[in-house]
């Protein structure tokens, strides 16, 4: 699965998830980051609240590409604080579980929701967050999204960091990782 693709089409996500950029990297990266949502066409769908996750992907690659890869980490490292997510976490194990569900709770396909929090039933397409416990204070995060690696990182680290603020999270270079070519990039938290 390739960084910036979505899986398929009629995936759509959130669009006050987009409002985290302007907060997230700083003032200064403000007017670079307005240039590419008018490039992209997202200046004008953040009054709406869905957009097409292939353009959101868009305006992250060209993101990396100009600004940086920095900026997506902590655009990934705001989201908990600005995106729907699920109530009652009160554990690092419980947070990164969560990451999952808030995934799904910010994007839709063809109009219905991913995740049902009434029922609990989630739905295919846009991948997974799953975690593995390897051993005491470490967990290991699978990650098969068509979002960006540092995206990523920054999530699973503001994640963490709510519950234990010095976790620290890493990209396991021993596993397949997008960036390789792979399916999925794994990241290690400790704490």
């Amino acid at each position: 699965m390739a960084q910036y693709v979505a899986f398929r089409s009629g995936v759509e996500v959130r669009a006050a998830n987009l409002l985290a950029l302007f907060e997230a990297p700083g003032r200064a990266y403000a007017p670079m980051i307005m240039k590419i949502m008018i490039k992209h066409g997202l200046h004008q769908l953040m009054a709406i609240d869905w957009l097409p996750m292939q353009l959101w992907l868009d305006a992250q690659r060209e993101i990396e590409d100009t600004i940086g890869e920095h900026t997506l980490f902590a655009l990934g490292k705001k989201a908990p604080d600005v995106v729907a997510w699920p109530a009652g976490i009160d554990s690092i194990e419980a947070a990164l579980a969560s990451i999952d569900v808030a995934y799904h709770l910010n994007h839709r396909i063809d109009g219905e929701p991913m995740f049902d929090l009434r029922t609990g039933v989630m739905k295919e397409g846009i991948g997974h967050y799953r975690c593995h416990a390897r051993g005491d204070r470490t967990i290991a995060v699978v990650c098969d999204t068509p979002y960006s690696s540092e995206l990523e990182r920054g999530l699973i680290t503001g994640t963490a960091r709510k519950v234990k603020p010095a976790a620290e999270v890493t990209l396991d270079e021993a596993q397949p990782t997008r960036r390789r070519g792979g399916d999925s990039c794994t990241f290690v938290v400790r704490w």
